[in-house]
Formats: C-alpha cells, structure tokens, sequence
C-alpha cells in the first residue's frame, strides 16, 4: 500500500475543503477582530429581527337568534323576541312573562313536540337562520297578574289624551281665539289670520 506524506495529504484535503459550497446560518456574523482595521470599512451591529407575532384574531360578537313565542290555548299571544345563542330558556320564559304577567311556573316551553327544559339553550333549538317557533302550554286555570299602579296610571293618561284630541277645539275655545286675534288685528287681517289658523288646524287633525 503506497503511503501519502503529511504536506501532500494536507493539500488535497484542502483543496477538496475548497471545492465544497459554504452554509452560513440565518443569523451569521463575522467576528469585527477577524477582519482588522480597514479604510472605509464601517462596521454594522449585529441586529437581531424579532419574531413575526400573530394577529390576534378579532372577537366576534355573539349572534342573535330570532324567537316567535306563541300559545297554544287561552290566553292567546304571540310574542317576538331577539335572544342571544348563549341565553336559556328560562330567560325567555322571563321576557314572557313581562309581556304577558302570566306566572311563569304556569309556562311550559315545548319545540318541534318536545318540552325545553330551562337550562337548554337557544342556539340549540335555532335553524340555520338563526330563527325558532316555541309553542307555549299555559297551565289551566292561569291568569294574568293585575296591573300595577304605574300601568293603570299611564293607561288612564293616554286615554285622556285620545278623548282630547278626539273633541278637538270646541266652538268656545274658536270664539276666545277669535276676539283675541280680531282685538289686535282688526277684523280685516284678522279674518285672513284666523282662516289661516283654522286651515292649519284642520291639516294637523
């Protein structure tokens, strides 16, 4: 076996070091004591790029469902309501029952033939439209709870209201506005300002 001497083995082992491509890594920098002191040369500082964040992923609101609520005997309503896919039963039942001053342990909810228990949620008995039909079971012999003062009170006022403006200004009030506008006017511009005031009345009424 012929043998190699050491200066002849270092040179191929060079050259074929020469020969193969060279890998630097991403974040490779020549060490500035290396390189010695050059003219022109400027030497940058070593910079490290962060890493690329995520963008956080925007909150998306909760969908509201829509729910036609209707009974199925006396007292007859039919109510509709907007209701969030994370609400319970029992929070419509709820809202039902403020429409309705029905007690709500007289209310029993039922979808597509079966009783909702109130802990189901609305997003499980939704279509893909987000809409739902609840059929109410009213317990027999329920009945509305008696109005309270405020109600009864604000009733009574917008029934005063309706038979104000159901009488309109009778002729006693015209007379009065008459001589008033006549007094200050004359009966001349007076005539044409109270014409004037009745044709507005009578588009207003």
């Amino acid at each position: 076996m012929a043998t190699v001497d050491e200066d002849t083995f270092c040179k191929a082992f060079l050259q074929l070091l020469s020969n193969q491509p060279l890998h630097y890594p991403d974040d490779y920098a020549v060490d500035p004591k290396l390189l010695g002191a050059r003219p022109g040369l400027v030497l940058l500082p070593h910079m490290r790029f962060p890493k690329s964040k995520k963008p956080k992923s925007e909150s998306t609101s909760t969908p509201a469902a829509s729910l036609t609520i209707k009974s199925l005997r006396p007292p007859h309503f039919s109510i509709s309501v907007d209701a969030a896919y994370n609400d319970i039963i029992l929070s419509i039942k709820t809202k039902v029952v403020e429409e309705t001053r029905l007690p709500i342990s007289a209310l029993k909810f039922l979808a597509k033939g079966k009783v909702l228990p109130d802990t189901r949620t609305v997003g499980e008995i939704v279509d893909d439209h987000g809409k739902a039909t609840i059929m109410v079971m009213v317990a027999a012999g329920a009945t509305p709870a008696p109005a309270t003062v405020a109600e009864e009170t604000k009733t009574e006022e917008m029934e005063i209201d309706d038979d104000v403006a159901d009488d309109g200004i009778t002729d006693a009030v015209w007379s009065m506005i008459e001589t008033a506008v006549f007094g200050n006017l004359g009966e001349s511009k007076g005539q044409k300002v109270m014409d004037r005031i009745k044709r507005g009345y009578e588009l207003t009424k």
